[in-house]
């Protein structure tokens, strides 16, 4: 199999119109609904037409409304169903009857629930559908979040266009919080996918589909089960020579595969087998959605490490040793400097209250003048024992010490290290224990972002997507 330009997925991303069937006149609850899918869109400023579809309504949040979408005077893209699933096959024939490209079922209550008689509906629904020529995304998801395509399931979602990173998650509660979480790390998407039950589109299908879509650049992915595994390994393989690929696997334990029949009735595979894959074709795998976002935040910026040689800048005494045992823990070294190194930094660090170790507690000779700054980035960029380096910061410990001058101080060093420091660097970025501190460390992290510094709030996940990229590097 291989990656082609093919772009049979445009309209599920980038729709004329949308109709939705199961639109309510009722005011909005706390639950997911039918009208979700149209606040959604009207939130991004989608530019085609809007068509709820309700039994007896004339007109549902301003848009008017239809009995069926054979009563729909145009084409229709995309149907959204929201109706409970004894509904599902009397609107799957009017939507085969009118020429429809893509159905998204956020109704749920099919294979997943283990019913036989549920089971079979699925089959049926699907052999209706695959007569009529039209793609299913779902059962049991969330479905399209597009912003350059004015598609979303959730009017709280970013405005922002322009996005290079994609997201495909058989969970639409994961979806969600990615968007919002990623959010927060300055993250941009060019298209998010909840896929749920993927009776007919599956990972692989969107994989492909991304792989030759011009603006993604990065893509993340939550899977439980993959009902064709070869396929997707074979995209992959090729997919990531390009284009990173970060994956979360769920149900890696005996109960995690379980909950899964009961969420997507996927197959959870063997956890050996799946990480066997991802070494072969080159996927970076992550354990959480927090190490997800952290990585991806990291393959945003330019340049991937060299292996695995870290340096660690801002321990102090037991900190140094729990931080050297976190980095070597998630598979990184924390070598010692070279002699040469060691020379270089003795001659203007102090013997008192300093260590020229690795790690390296210097952070008193840092600011004793700007020339320093400098001396120190030329050192580590220069030993070749070192290939990246994570700088620690503790801003209670730096407001204690001198306030928000202070705290400005140690911005202004991390943001000249990354300019000149040639190699990876990133920022553990310490939560406060005071609002006054955590509004300082909100005003730090924003001063990051917009410089393109990584950033995370342990040292353990500064780590982890440290260990993640030299891996992809050493696979490329």
């Amino acid at each position: 199999m291989t990656i082609s330009s093919t772009t049979d997925l445009h309209r599920l991303f980038y729709p004329r119109n949308i109709a939705v069937v199961g639109a309510s006149t009722k005011p909005p609850g706390p639950m997911w609904g039918g009208n979700t899918y149209l606040e959604g869109p009207v939130h991004l400023g989608f530019t085609g037409q809007l068509f709820p579809i309700h039994p007896k309504a004339d007109s549902i949040l301003g848009f008017k409304a239809y009995r069926s979408v054979l009563d729909v005077p145009d084409e229709i893209d995309l149907v959204i169903f929201s109706v409970p699933y004894p509904a599902v096959l009397p609107v799957m024939k009017d939507c085969v009857e009118k020429g429809v490209k893509f159905v998204h079922l956020f109704t749920a209550g099919f294979s997943e629930t283990g019913r036989r008689e549920n089971a079979e509906l699925e089959k049926e629904l699907l052999a209706l559908a695959k007569k009529g020529g039209i793609r299913i995304i779902g059962p049991n998801c969330m479905g399209i979040y597009c912003p350059d395509g004015g598609v979303s399931w959730s009017k709280e979602f970013p405005f922002d266009r322009g996005g290079n990173l994609a997201f495909i998650s058989q969970s639409g509660q994961l979806a969600g919080h990615f968007i919002s979480e990623g959010s927060q790390l300055g993250l941009t998407y060019s298209k998010v996918v909840s896929y749920g039950n993927a009776i007919d589109l599956q990972a692989h299908d969107f994989l492909s589909y991304l792989a030759a879509d011009g603006q993604t650049r990065i893509i993340g992915m939550y899977i439980e089960g993959l009902r064709n595994g070869r396929a997707f390994f074979e995209i992959a393989r090729q997919l990531t020579r390009k284009k990173p690929l970060v994956v979360w696997k769920g149900g890696q334990t005996e109960g995690g595969a379980r909950a899964i029949k009961s969420h997507t009735a996927a197959i959870a595979g063997s956890q050996k087998i799946w990480q066997g894959l991802c070494r072969q074709a080159g996927i970076i795998p992550v354990n959480s959605l927090e190490e997800m976002a952290s990585t991806i935040a990291v393959l945003r910026k330019p340049g991937l490490p060299a292996g695995v040689n870290v340096a660690i800048l801002g321990g102090a005494g037991g900190g140094s040793v729990t931080m050297t045992d976190a980095a070597e823990k998630e598979g990184l070294r924390v070598p010692a400097l070279s002699e040469e190194s060691i020379r270089g930094l003795e001659k203007f660090v102090p013997i008192q209250g300093n260590s020229v170790q690795n790690p390296l507690d210097i952070m008193g000779a840092l600011f004793q003048n700007q020339e320093n700054y400098l001396k120190i980035i030329h050192i580590l960029r220069d030993d070749p024992r070192i290939d990246a380096l994570i700088f620690s910061q503790n801003v209670d410990m730096f407001q204690n010490r001198g306030g928000r001058m202070f705290i400005d101080l140690i911005i202004g060093a991390a943001l000249l290290i990354q300019k000149e420091l040639r190699k990876p660097m990133f920022v553990e970025l310490q939560k406060s224990h005071s609002l006054e501190g955590e509004s300082f460390r909100m005003e730090a992290l924003e001063k990051y972002n917009r410089a393109g510094v990584p950033v995370f709030e342990t040292f353990s996940l500064a780590a982890r997507a440290l260990f993640n990229l030299s891996q992809y590097q050493a696979y490329l």
